[in-house]
C-alpha cells in the first residue's frame, strides 16, 4: 500500500494523501497528476520512504522510472527524434550529458540502456 501526495507548492503545502494499492496504480496516479501539480510524491504506507517523485511534470525518482519516461516520450512515442530535445530531457531528469554529443535514435537507445544498467541497485 502507498500514500500519494499532490503538492500545491513544491516541498510545501499538499492535499490529503490518496491511498494506492499497486505499482500500476502508482504509475497511473503519477502520470495523471504530474503535469497538474509542481510535485507528486508517493510514499510506502508503512515507512514514509519516498517510492516515486515527480517534480514540475518530470519523474525524478526512482531513476529507472525517470529513464523509462525519457525513452517513452522522446524515443518510443516521438514522431521525429531530436538529439537536443533528448539531451534536455535527460538533463531535466537528472542525467547530464556532454553538449557536443549528437545522438542518433539508435545511439540514444544504447545510451539509455547503459544508464539504466549503471543504476542497478541505486534506487
Amino acid at each position: 500500500m502507498f500514500k500519494a501526495y499532490r503538492f500545491i507548492r513544491r516541498g510545501g503545502k499538499y492535499l490529503p494523501p490518496d491511498p494506492l494499492e499497486t505499482a500500476a496504480d502508482v504509475y497511473q496516479y503519477v502520470q495523471t497528476h504530474k503535469e497538474q501539480y509542481p510535485e507528486v510524491r508517493i510514499t510506502a504506507d508503512h515507512n514514509e520512504f519516498i517510492a516515486v517523485q515527480a517534480l514540475n511534470g518530470i519523474i525524478v525518482f526512482p531513476k529507472k522510472w525517470a529513464l523509462m519516461e525519457v525513452k517513452q516520450k522522446y524515443i518510443d512515442e516521438s514522431v521525429c527524434f531530436n538529439s537536443d530535445t533528448f539531451k534536455q530531457a535527460l538533463e531535466r531528469s537528472g542525467f547530464p550529458t556532454e553538449r557536443n554529443i549528437d545522438f542518433t535514435v539508435l545511439a540514444a537507445q544504447h545510451y539509455l540502456t547503459e544508464l539504466y544498467e549503471g543504476i542497478e541497485g541505486e534506487d
